[in-house]
């Protein structure tokens, strides 16, 4: 199995070009979505990402557990859009032991990626770079940066290619 990564800023192409790689894979190709709607702005976010990939993903809402929606459907292609949402809602939902729940996430998505690596042949994760902005001047903000910049680096270490997004074009850096 190939583990890809795409980062990148917002709105640069990451999950165009994520869905491009995934879609050169046959079907079923899975979509596992991580975000949740709670404004309208992502509300419409979301609703153009599922305009996007129109029937070609079987989709997946799963803010937080991304090892059990792994495990639902299986398929040659999944597309995990994205690690940042992702990181926001644990970071969210667990103010008091945020640290100690990504790690045990990450270590058990690192396990599941081993038991599916037989029948999926692309993992393909979608995140954000936050780190090369200033430094956020309240402490919720800083958190989430260090936060979101482990979460890459280990998914980054695990995975075959990363491409870095600018200005729609990727730039393959491993």
């Amino acid at each position: 199995m190939k583990i890809v990564l795409i980062t990148g800023g917002q709105a640069c192409g990451k999950s165009t070009y994520a869905q491009k790689l995934a879609e050169m894979e046959k079907k079923p190709r899975v979509y596992i979505a991580t975000a949740r709607p709670y404004d309208e702005e992502i509300k419409e976010k979301i609703r153009k990402h599922v305009e996007m990939r129109k029937n070609n993903f079987i989709t997946i809402e799963e803010s937080v557990d991304l090892s059990s929606a792994l495990l639902k459907e299986k398929a040659e292609v999944v597309l995990i859009d994205c690690l940042t949402m992702w990181t926001s809602n644990i970071l969210l939902d667990n103010e008091n032991n945020y640290e100690e729940i990504i790690e045990k996430e990450l270590l058990k998505l690192k396990d599941t990626l081993k038991k599916i690596s037989k029948k999926t042949k692309k993992v393909i994760f979608v995140t954000n770079e936050v780190g090369w902005g200033i430094i956020p001047s309240n402490k919720l903000s800083r958190i989430y940066v260090n936060l979101l910049g482990r979460v890459n680096k280990f998914i980054a270490s695990i995975s075959d290619e990363v491409y870095m997004m600018m200005s729609g074009i990727e730039v393959k850096i491993k």
